[in-house]
């Protein structure tokens, strides 16, 4: 009795899962934010609003579409995150309309100064350690690759930090 109830309730599963998918993937769908989908469409308009030309061959394959939809995922709750947490009267979000900038990108640009720039500080020992570990003989150059480092752990750290309590599922 317990195998068949096992069993049946493992093929409602199978079938609920690949009708998800299927009207997925029947819509364009590529991924979902909290239930919320991000379709070909959303990825295409976020491509020629934000992340530019470049980026348009991405929406031609399974891959560049999940990319996409991760830039975009990140990038929403960065934003959503950086309203919550930067000061409204911040100078660099306020002189958004001096440099004719779009108000999110300066609210993006703002959290990442003092979530990952400004927390990045690299001493005389850290170079000179570096430059003896990767046998290096410029101190600049050193001083970069240490700073991109840490400003990529930083910025890994805090997209992990905003997508906590967040559903994310992909559908391709």
């Amino acid at each position: 009795m317990m195998k068949k109830a096992l069993t049946a309730t493992l093929v409602f599963l199978s079938i609920f899962t690949f009708s998800l998918v299927t009207q997925a993937f029947s819509e364009n769908i590529v991924a979902s934010l909290d239930d919320e989908n991000i379709t070909i469409e959303t990825l295409a308009t976020y491509v020629d609003d934000v992340a530019g030309n470049n980026y348009k061959p991405w929406l031609n394959n399974q891959e560049g579409l999940r990319k996409l939809a991760d830039f975009y995922i990140n990038r929403t709750l960065l934003l959503e995150y950086a309203r919550k947490t930067v000061a409204k009267n911040d100078t660099i979000v306020t002189n958004h309309n001096a440099r004719s900038v779009d108000e999110d990108v300066m609210y993006l640009t703002t959290l990442l100064k003092i979530e990952v720039q400004d927390k990045v500080h690299v001493t005389e020992e850290d170079v000179s350690a570096y430059m003896k570990k990767n046998k290096m003989a410029s101190e600049k150059q050193a001083r970069q690759e240490i700073e991109s480092e840490r400003k990529n752990q930083l910025m890994g750290a805090l997209v992990e930090k905003v997508r906590v309590g967040h559903e994310v599922k992909y559908f391709n």
